[in-house]
């Protein structure tokens, strides 16, 4: 799979047919030159696309079905500073969309952050990929803390059943996790099932997509990218996530995805 969850959900966004730029930052390695090319050929802007001089790429090694087994090379993408994120002047977007890895650590946290509370400023343009169960933390509690801003910043956040139990621990239910997140800030919430289920809450009610097409979920930025694309194309938050359901779903199939075309209202 190609880099790490901002490149991964730039390539997605990208063959669904939206606009997409990249904010981050690579290592001057054959990694590095491999992730600036693909998304190149995809045709996602890269001028904030940066480079470490003598840093390496951040890598992940992860074997199919086995999270368990993930292990990561750290790298220049969390050395990408708040000044180096391009002011809403220069880089207008109708979302802008920060992946939870980078609130790790700073600077790169401190980037993240600005990045979502210059959005929110400018809007409700603010959205998050949670990614919790990458995070370096394996206490609940200190895992919510370090992603309380962002989640206050967020209008709108995506994460997996995997990240939900990461948070909230084994016991809680999806539907409490999905609650619970709502609170914290943000208004829409997508969580992603492992069958390929799909919950939303939008402000204070949930909408149970139940899984219709069997297969399993190949890359779990998949549905959360054709969730926000189907939302800037001005689709209503039910049918975003019936759409980011089909697309992770089929995300482990042959053949690239159909655009998704801007909703008549």
């Amino acid at each position: 799979m190609l880099g790490g969850g901002g490149a991964r959900l730039a390539a997605h966004g990208a063959a669904l047919g939206a606009r997409v730029g990249l904010c981050a930052k690579t290592g001057s390695d054959d990694a590095g030159a491999t992730v600036r090319a693909a998304l190149t050929r995809l045709q996602v802007d890269t001028r904030w696309l940066g480079t470490l001089a003598g840093g390496r790429t951040t890598t992940w090694h992860e074997a199919p079905g086995r999270p368990g087994a993930r292990r990561v090379d750290r790298g220049a993408d969390l050395s990408l500073r708040l000044d180096e994120v391009p002011l809403a002047a220069a880089a207008p977007a109708h979302l802008t969309l920060v992946s939870g890895y980078s609130l790790s650590v700073e600077p790169a946290r401190s980037a993240v952050i600005g990045a979502l509370q210059s959005a929110a400023a400018r809007g409700g343009r603010a959205a998050l990929q949670l990614d919790a169960e990458l995070l370096w933390w394996t206490n609940p509690r200190m895992t919510r803390k370090v992603l309380e801003p962002a989640l206050d910043a967020a209008y709108s956040i995506a994460l997996t059943a995997a990240d939900a139990r990461t948070l909230f621990g084994p016991r809680a239910t999806s539907r409490e996790a999905i609650r619970e997140l709502a609170a914290m800030g943000p208004h829409l919430v997508l969580l992603i099932e492992d069958d390929g289920g799909v919950l939303l809450q939008e402000g204070g009610r949930a909408h149970p997509l139940p899984v219709e097409d069997t297969g399993a979920v190949g890359d779990r930025y998949a549905g959360p990218a054709a969730f926000w694309v189907a939302l800037t194309r001005g689709m209503p938050a039910r049918r975003a996530a019936e759409l980011a359901q089909r697309h992770a779903l089929r995300s482990g199939r042959p053949g690239a995805p159909a655009p998704i075309r801007r909703q008549a209202l």
